[in-house]
């Protein structure tokens, strides 16, 4: 007999837009006997939302199949968005995490099942339509970026040494800003990038993502018109070169930034 297990959700205790916990037991229970299949158990999560996976019920059910894949096949629920509401999410579930362990997905409302062959193409057609809505998200966020960037504001994306990001706004970080200072100084002094991250890192101190100095970073440092006041939005994707003022706050002069920059790529 194929053994199944069971998942129920409702977002609120508010019932008019969900099919209450109960029903949704009563109804799974009841096309599991129509099937003659096992249903070993039934994880709940009530009150929660669908358009993530922090939900303790979906938890516990993942780790449990986890530890029982060897006896299990299927995951039924009464309604595919009773599992994920984004399609995205919901396909990710199917066609990564259930099929690492060798598992289908049966959405009885929808007469949805992924061990069957109509089920298999009933998939694939939701592929398609889940990689058009990534696409569309993507431009949604293509647009976002750039109408941001337009009105002289931070866009996103990593930023220098230096700097953090608070409330979507730049700010300084002054302990950072302070070497940052310090290694424009003592490039301007005669010190080779070679030497300056040495003594950084004789002396402890990190680069934004922990690491130690390298000529290369030193480098890079300098040649970072941020530390101006000015900047070129040009994202990985918009490639738009658009020319910001101000959106990261001075810590070099444009006097220096610019002597520096000359002796860089010289």
């Amino acid at each position: 007999m194929k053994k199944v297990v069971g998942y129920v959700r409702v977002s609120s205790d508010s019932q008019i837009e969900n099919t209450s916990i109960e029903e949704q037991v009563k109804r799974i229970e009841a096309y599991c006997i129509s099937q003659e299949w096992e249903l070993v158990e039934i994880f709940k999560d009530e009150g929660f939302s669908g358009s993530n996976t922090n939900r303790p019920g979906y938890k516990k059910m993942m780790e449990y199949l986890a530890n029982h894949k060897e006896e299990l096949e299927s995951v039924v629920v009464l309604k595919m968005d009773r599992a994920h509401r984004n399609q995205l999410n919901l396909l990710q579930f199917i066609k990564v995490e259930l099929a690492e362990l060798n598992m289908d997905f049966v959405s009885i409302t929808e007469s949805f099942d992924t061990s069957t062959m109509i089920g298999r193409m009933m998939l694939g057609i939701l592929s398609t339509f889940g990689e058009f809505e990534r696409e569309v998200i993507n431009e949604r966020t293509k647009s976002g970026r750039l109408s941001t960037a337009l009105k002289n504001e931070y866009a996103g994306g990593q930023v220098p040494y230096g700097y953090v990001v608070e409330n979507g706004a730049v700010k300084i970080n002054k302990e950072q800003a302070a070497i940052v200072k310090r290694v424009f100084d003592e490039f301007i002094e005669g010190r080779t990038c070679y030497r300056i991250a040495k003594n950084l890192n004789e002396e402890g101190i990190k680069t934004k993502s922990n690491k130690n100095w390298t000529p290369t970073t030193i480098r890079r440092m300098l040649d970072t018109e941020s530390y101006t006041g000015f900047n070129s939005y040009n994202g990985s994707k918009e490639q738009n070169a658009i020319r910001q003022k101000d959106v990261f706050p001075k810590i070099i002069s444009r006097q220096k930034w610019n002597k520096i920059h000359a002796a860089v790529t010289a």
